[in-house]
């Protein structure tokens, strides 16, 4: 039977590099921040609408995104990614939970990137499929992980 070592740890724990790098505090022991996004209960949205959701904060990465709803999004299917890629993180989940929070992603092509620094990434929801009537609560959770 064999070791492994996770690829945040490699250098680190497993004697590979002599004297032992220190593990990236931006995945290992990092903090942890949270951005609320709520939809204004007084918009519908339509099939391929967007609902900006915020910014990803330099030198972290997304690695939570929980919805919580009101009301069953029956057949409504959501995307969220940013500016150029609209299932970067959540690709065509639907959620008919009501008043349960539901981890939605993100994808582990996603999770498994290294901390960006680029402080401009904008996290967008675009919802697919049907539509979302105005009265319908929706917020996003965001968890990002990274030094603050």
């Amino acid at each position: 039977m064999g070791d492994f070592y996770v690829t945040q740890q490699k250098g680190v724990a497993d004697g590979t590099e002599v004297p032992p790098a220190r593990a990236d505090g931006r995945q290992v022991g990092a903090n942890k921040s949270v951005t609320l996004a709520s939809k204004p209960t007084n918009q519908a949205y339509a099939a391929g609408d967007r609902l900006y959701l915020g910014k990803r904060p330099a030198g972290t990465k997304l690695t939570d995104i929980k919805l919580t709803t009101g009301t069953s999004l029956g057949t409504t299917t959501i995307d969220v990614g940013d500016q150029t890629t609209a299932d970067k993180y959540v690709d065509g989940k639907t959620l008919t939970a009501v008043d349960t929070p539901t981890s939605l992603g993100p994808k582990a092509s996603t999770l498994d990137d290294e901390p960006s620094d680029d402080p401009h990434e904008e996290i967008w929801a675009t919802f697919l499929t049907a539509s979302v009537g105005a009265a319908v609560a929706l917020t996003f959770e965001l968890e990002f992980t990274g030094i603050s």
